[in-house]
């Protein structure tokens, strides 16, 4: 299951609009056999082709199901946008494979630079299952920008959560932080 503070992610990109975020998807390509009923009940709610398999596959990494999330993107793939690549890292972080993960984050802040909730998944995953310095680095970085913000930026929720987050991560014994195995 996902932690608390990916629920407040997933709630993010909810309500972000999607449509802004990546190109319309052709009809065609919604109607595979991951989108079956449920996206008739999405169209009717008049949300966008992106709209709809961002939804889909959100709600698929909140329930778990981190294969079907994937497998709900994968069609995009070459066209991603960076709330795609972001979904895809939390989907490969949730089976375990963090090169792919770190590979999805840095792809997302490739194509946006300052994209936060890549920034903040980033740091855990380095401070966690990857390079503690560069961890550090980037904890360096987040809490730079939350105190530049000095309580005025609409961001500045996200930032102190993050920042609270990798601090937990970095000062987490080691061993808490491998992977269970089933």
């Amino acid at each position: 299951m996902l932690q608390r503070p990916a629920y407040a992610l997933i709630a993010a990109l909810l309500a972000a609009p999607a449509a802004a975020q990546v190109g319309g998807i052709a009809q065609q390509q919604l109607e595979n056999g991951f989108l079956t009923a449920t996206t008739a009940q999405l169209s009717a709610q008049n949300l966008t082709g992106a709209e709809i398999y961002i939804r889909r596959a959100v709600d698929a990494l909140s329930e778990g199901d981190f294969k079907r999330s994937l497998a709900i993107l994968r069609p995009y793939r070459l066209t991603a946008s960076y709330t795609d690549m972001l979904i895809t890292g939390l989907a490969h972080k949730g089976l375990g494979d963090y090169a792919a993960a770190r590979k999805d984050y840095e792809g997302a802040l490739h194509k946006r630079r300052n994209y936060l909730a890549a920034q903040i998944a980033l740091a855990e995953l380095e401070a966690g299952h990857g390079d503690r310095a560069t961890a550090l680095k980037l904890l360096q970085d987040l809490t730079a920008r939350r105190d530049a913000c000095a309580g005025t930026c609409p961001d500045q929720a996200e930032l102190a959560s993050g920042v609270d987050r990798v601090n937990a991560a970095l000062l987490a014994p080691a061993q808490a932080q491998a992977p269970s195995t089933p």
